[in-house]
């Protein structure tokens, strides 16, 4: 392409820029043709100064750089998906009517989609270019300094809400490790897995250990106690490592935000979340470590060790854990493989060792110690909510048997007062498997029969069914399927969308716990707090930092999933293996996007706390020691 053709197509595009940061997103249709126009083409005074700064950094970046050259493609093709997505989330989940709709909207969707892709097609590129202008400067820090300082930092903060600040998961986990006896229901808990059964039995243990030293309280405390030696242990290496691998100002920077309230407060929470949590940022962590070797290296027997033993406690704290791992691991395999040209017998034992644990436990030791398995139900809420939709709207598009097979599974009738497309909590409550128990009107359906502690094959049988139905109607209402994955994930899929930041999932207290009673251990009246309520006023200060400039933006769930979306494309750039990291930091991300309510931050956890990791890894892929050339 000639230097004037490329000033042309630039401009162009430039001009769709500019069209495109001035389209709106409308609540409400318009009435003809100009109303229509009016309402999409409006910016705040805020938005139209930004704007501009936006418009002059494109022309200025792109007056150097000619964006239009073949090697650019990888970035095109982040720039066109992250352009789609954050469009067509605006335009769902704000109003689909008013701005999908029409020839015009369409139309002006076009035009904004266009111009988006050539904004984040320069942003990728221009990342490209300042990643390839990062230095690596190695700096060593002494490891016991660092855990030192996270756990200082850690109690300074949290230290008002000792002994701990157990969760509603977290009590749940209590009453089926005691198979507690509610009086007023007349119902004793068993054992699920609806909460990893293996996470259960840790907290439960180590719970009963401090109880028998020092009473309710001390058991508590030793829960939070393990959590912070256990995380601090994890996160400091990852921040040391972050010092070795990149540099000191990186170092400090991964220090910060893992001493920061957004990790801290965590370490208080009582639930299986925060040593998954960690669990998991030490596998990915030993996975980073070996991708770095480069294959010259061969993996220590003690990274190897710390690699199946972090891969076994992350799939044994949260159910989903184990497909990140059997599919990381599988991919490690194929790339030793192919780095070292011929087969690799340690990586397909450490596979295997993996998966002999895991299968021995779910198929062999649950049984033994009979823990029901959590409800299918919960892995389903986006296909129902989507089918759901379509039965609601449109259920002349399903014939007599498919809608009696959909009623089995979610009674039909109650849809439209249960659909909710951003939280599928009370639709998934309608499935006739309840290992959720969230009210002590479940617990009372369970008892009459109305619905199951476990599946029966004939449960069984109707969900394959439904799902069938869900896969054929895909087929003949792609609109709606589109339109209810991209509304109920607008949070985890467009940074931008963040109704309210509020506290990112941390709790600062759980005074609902005293009107819930189906939910209170036998020892709940002895637990206390060890500081007075004065010490614990202003507890919720973290809110302030969580809603400023930039830290707003970086703590959205989708900020994670964007990051992962330009790394994937910087290391296709690259031509590098490397890319490889992106599979268990990628399907992180990815769970979140099956989850029951839309940008709920705690599912987007495991992807954001690695994230230091992933950057590592994108500054170290423009050294030549570690690259390797795909297509030779």
């Amino acid at each position: 392409m000639t230097n004037m053709k490329s000033k042309v197509i630039n401009y162009i595009f430039l001009f769709f820029s500019y069209l495109a940061l001035g389209v709106g997103y409308s609540v409400n249709a318009g009435n003809n043709f100009l109303e229509n126009i009016n309402n999409r083409f409006f910016v705040s005074p805020e938005i139209s100064l930004l704007s501009a700064f936006i418009l002059l950094c494109l022309f200025l970046f792109n007056k150097n750089n000619n964006l239009f050259v073949r090697k650019f493609w990888p970035f095109w093709c982040f720039g066109i998906a992250a352009s789609v997505i954050y469009v067509l989330t605006q335009s769902f989940s704000i109003n689909e009517s008013a701005n999908l709709s029409g020839k015009l909207n369409v139309l002006i969707t076009t035009i904004a989609i266009v111009g988006f892709a050539y904004v984040f097609t320069s942003l990728g590129v221009y990342l490209s270019n300042l990643l390839d202008s990062l230095k690596i400067k190695q700096w060593h820090v002494k490891y016991w300094h660092i855990v030192s300082i996270l756990l200082i930092f850690w109690i300074v903060q949290i230290f008002p809400l000792f002994p701990g600040m157990v969760s509603w998961d977290g009590y749940r986990q209590f009453l089926e490790f005691f198979h507690t006896h509610i009086l007023s229901l007349n119902f004793t808990y068993y054992p699920t897995n609806h909460h990893p059964w293996a996470a259960t039995l840790v907290l439960g243990m180590i719970f009963s250990f401090g109880k028998y030293l020092g009473g309710t309280n001390f058991g508590l405390f030793s829960i939070v106690i393990v959590q912070l030696v256990v995380s601090s242990l994890i996160y400091a290496k990852i921040i040391q490592f972050v010092g070795e691998k990149w540099g000191k100002l990186p170092s400090i920077m991964a220090l910060v935000f893992y001493a920061s309230p957004f990790v801290a407060f965590w370490q208080v929470t009582i639930e299986k979340t925060p040593l998954f949590l960690a669990f998991t940022s030490w596998f990915v962590f030993c996975f980073v470590k070996i991708l770095l070797s480069d294959g010259k290296e061969e993996a220590s027997n003690l990274l190897i060790i710390n690699l199946i033993i972090s891969a076994i406690l992350m799939s044994m704290f949260r159910n989903d854990g184990a497909y990140v791992v059997i599919l990381s691991l599988f991919i490690l395999f194929i790339l030793k493989i192919i780095q070292n040209k011929t087969f690799s017998y340690k990586y397909l034992a450490i596979l295997c060792t993996f998966l002999l644990v895991y299968v021995g436990w779910n198929k062999i030791a649950l049984p033994m110690m009979n823990v029901v398995p959590g409800s299918t139900g919960e892995t389903i809420t986006m296909p129902m909510r989507q089918l759901s939709k379509v039965v609601i709207n449109d259920p002349d598009s399903l014939s007599k048997k498919d809608l009696k097979i959909v009623n089995r599974i979610t009674p039909v009738k109650e849809l439209s007062s249960h659909f909710n497309v951003n939280n599928a909590d009370d639709l998934k409550s309608l499935y006739p498997v309840d290992s959720f128990l969230r009210s002590p009107y479940e617990i009372k359906q369970i008892q009459d029969g109305q619905l199951k502690k476990e599946a029966t094959p004939r449960i069984k049988n109707e969900t394959n069914q439904y799902l069938k139905i869900w896969f054929i109607q895909f087929f003949k209402h792609p609109k709606e399927y589109i339109n209810v994955f991209l509304t109920g994930n607008s949070q985890f899929l467009n940074p931008i969308l963040d109704s309210d930041s509020g506290s990112r999932g941390i709790m600062y207290g759980n005074d609902y716990m005293k009107n819930n009673t189906f939910l209170q251990p036998e020892w709940y009246h002895q637990v206390h707090y060890w500081f007075s309520d004065n010490a614990r006023k202003n507890i919720s200060w973290p809110n302030v930092i969580f809603k400023l400039p930039i830290i707003r933006t970086i703590l959205q769930p989708g900020f994670a999933l964007w990051l992962i979306a330009f790394s994937f494309s910087y290391f296709i750039y690259k031509r590098s293996y490397l890319v490889v990291i992106c599979l268990p930091v990628g399907l992180l991300a990815f769970v979140a996007l099956l989850s029951p309510v839309n940008g709920y931050e705690r599912y987007m956890l495991p992807a954001m706390f690695v994230v230091p990791l992933l950057l590592t890894v994108l500054v170290n892929v423009s050294f030549k020691k570690n690259r390797v050339n795909l297509g030779s």
